[in-house]
């Protein structure tokens, strides 16, 4: 464990040196929490959401927003080594194939720990009224869902061995329609009265369960939300089949590879 240990910190700390970048995410996300937050809440009209709650549920989402980027960022950190000339000394280093991925897995886990600080003290404070054992739960759920997203990044890398370019447009081109097809911004009950169509890919979108089971657990109102059974269940799987399938690849693939 030791070993895993030294590789995390022999990543971070080139990143946090200077921290100018966590410095800078923090303020955009209280810019965004605090700022934009409240404009949306006074033009929002009202609804199945007032406009006193969608500030809080706008919080909510920034913090999936946030989430699902920092977690992306976890899983293209590979794709980086490889075309950095990292990747061929990681894979010499006497250490075992499962804890280069468990090195990877726990960078990510500590950088989403580290982003989400600021930002998801905010949205506590916005909603208020909290016990210990809900925050807890939600805690564990956005670390369930970063780790789904990073190990779906890390899966996709593999493309990047074959051409960069088509990586980068199918991971763009993937991370905007997961975002926007959810029930991050709206929930689903306005969704499904205002865009049935949209309501359908929303409930095919694992974002959305974690959006919305994260919410339950923070003490939003049930009937806007996705079924937490379901939720919790979708969240898990896809967190355990997309780090399987990612440390499945890690093992078997990547020897020899080049990156384009």
């Amino acid at each position: 464990m030791l070993d895993v240990l030294r590789l995390v910190w022999f990543d971070l700390k080139n990143e946090l040196k200077p921290p100018v970048w966590v410095g800078m995410q923090w303020f955009t996300s209280i810019v965004q929490l605090l700022i934009y937050a409240a404009i949306i809440n006074q033009i929002m009209t009202p609804g199945i959401v007032s406009p006193a709650d969608y500030q809080q549920f706008y919080a909510v989402g920034f913090i999936i927003i946030m989430t699902f980027d920092i977690g992306s960022h976890a899983g293209r950190q590979f794709v980086e080594h490889a075309h950095e000339g990292r990747l061929p000394y990681l894979l010499s280093l006497p250490i075992s194939r499962s804890k280069l991925f468990l090195s990877i897995a726990l960078q990510g886990a500590f950088e989403l720990a580290l982003m989400l600080t600021v930002p998801f003290t905010i949205a506590l404070l916005l909603i208020g009224n909290l016990t210990a054992l809900s925050i807890l739960a939600a805690i564990a759920m956005l670390f369930c869902l970063g780790f789904g997203v990073a190990g779906l990044m890390l899966g996709l890398s593999f493309i990047a061995f074959k051409s960069s370019d088509m990586y980068t447009a199918f991971v763009t081109g993937l991370s905007a329609l997961i975002v926007r097809f959810s029930t991050i911004m709206y929930p689903l009950a306005f969704l499904t009265q205002t865009s049935p169509g949209y309501a359908s890919l929303a409930k095919l979108n694992p974002l959305a369960y974690g959006a919305d089971i994260v919410r339950l657990f923070l003490g939003f109102n049930p009937a806007l939300l996705l079924n937490p059974t379901v939720a919790v269940t979708v969240l898990i799987a896809v967190a355990v089949g997309t780090l399987g399938l990612s440390s499945f690849l890690l093992q078997r693939l990547v020897e020899g590879v080049k990156s384009a």
